[in-house]
């Protein structure tokens, strides 16, 4: 079986309750940078703007290793 990691983009304060969440439950998660995101985002050249854009980006940046492991506050 293959472990499964949650990436996540870290902004406002509500990413803190998935957080909390998945440590209580043991599920490893990631954060990456908001502004990686934004830049990746900006390469593509759709001009769309929507979830699942982010959503594929931040998948992507997982799987590329850029991610730091998360501190929560």
């Amino acid at each position: 079986m293959e472990k499964v990691i949650i990436g996540m983009e870290p902004t406002g304060q509500y990413w803190l309750n998935l957080a909390h969440f998945l440590k209580e439950k043991e599920i490893k998660f990631v954060v990456v940078n908001p502004m990686h995101v934004k830049k990746s985002k900006e390469l593509d050249n759709s001009p769309t703007k929507n979830d699942v854009k982010g959503a594929k980006v931040i998948a992507q940046l997982v799987k590329d290793g850029r991610y730091a492991e998360s501190q929560i506050p």
